[in-house]
């Protein structure tokens, strides 16, 4: 029973976890929608690797070709580039199509007019496609694409440190700490502790870690309003422990959504393994009369 209850208490809070973080990944969504941020990571990622800070160089170039036009909404620059339409897009500015035999002597010319760095990089790739063209589109692909993981990992960063301002920002005011969360689960016979497993077990069952973040909002907006947590500030008093459990809401939530469906998702399944299979009465055994003095 004491087993039990501890690990219905986890799962109670894993799922308020998950739902806390889905509403911070949508409030980072929106605001990364409404700044144009992955659209500007690019361009920093871009200007970076065609050596053009000011972006009225080769980068400028680059964003005005047709092949990255057509990729986003007019006056509006990509968030998302294609390998090889950056391949087909640097091939044309560097020696344009002109003509349908490019040959590798206008390919060489067109990379002696780059910057001194880019025509070091663009020729060694030319060599290591053995001087071939078709070959040499794939280096190119292959030298954007280990770039841009770089520049991924720049985007990761920032949005890790803006996942947790609006952890921090969210948790605070709609106050939800952990400690005083737990407390509610973890008392006796605690009706809130049967709703929030059962609640968790739906969610999970559901298998909404593969729909869209829209419907998994919905769904964990749905789930806390039909769930009786003791959250926000309606009959709630500020004491010594609510920073506490305000930062290790903001900790966990910082971890993000993905991490608590598959720790929800372990936890459900313990939950589900561990109960006790029904056991049918027995009939008692009988008793041995007593032997008689010939027997």
């Amino acid at each position: 029973m004491f087993g039990s209850t501890i690990l219905d208490t986890a799962v109670g809070l894993v799922f308020v976890f998950l739902l806390a973080s889905l509403i911070v990944s949508a409030a980072n969504e929106l605001l990364a929608a409404l700044f144009k941020w992955r659209a500007e990571n690019l361009l920093l990622g871009i200007r970076e690797l065609l050596q053009d800070s000011s972006v009225t160089g080769l980068a400028g170039q680059f964003y005005q070709h047709p092949l990255i036009e057509g990729l986003s909404a007019h006056g509006k620059k990509p968030s998302y580039i294609p390998s090889r339409t950056f391949a087909l897009a640097m091939l044309d500015i560097i020696s344009p199509a002109s003509r349908a035999d490019r040959t590798l002597e206008d390919l060489k010319s067109g990379i002696a007019k780059l910057p001194g760095r880019l025509q070091v990089i663009f020729h060694l790739l030319l060599d290591e496609a053995g001087h071939d063209i078709e070959r040499f589109k794939t280096e190119l692909e292959i030298w954007f694409n280990n770039s841009m993981e770089r520049v991924a990992g720049w985007y990761k960063r920032k949005t890790q440190m803006v996942q947790l301002v609006l952890a921090l920002s969210i948790i605070v005011l709609a106050n939800i700490d952990s400690i005083r969360i737990a407390k509610s689960l973890s008392g006796t016979n605690s009706p809130l502790r049967d709703s929030m497993k059962d609640a968790a077990h739906s969610f999970v069952e559901k298998n909404l870690r593969q729909e869209e973040p829209g419907k998994q909002l919905a769904t964990a907006t749905e789930a806390i309003g039909n769930l009786a947590l003791p959250i926000g500030w309606v009959n709630s008093d500020f004491r010594s422990s609510t920073v506490l459990g305000w930062l290790i809401t903001a900790l966990a939530v910082s971890l993000g959504a993905p991490f608590w469906f598959d720790v929800l998702n372990r936890f459900v399944n313990v939950r589900a393994s561990g109960k006790a299979p029904k056991e049918e009465p027995k009939s008692p055994k009988g008793v041995p009369l007593p032997k008689t003095p010939s027997g």
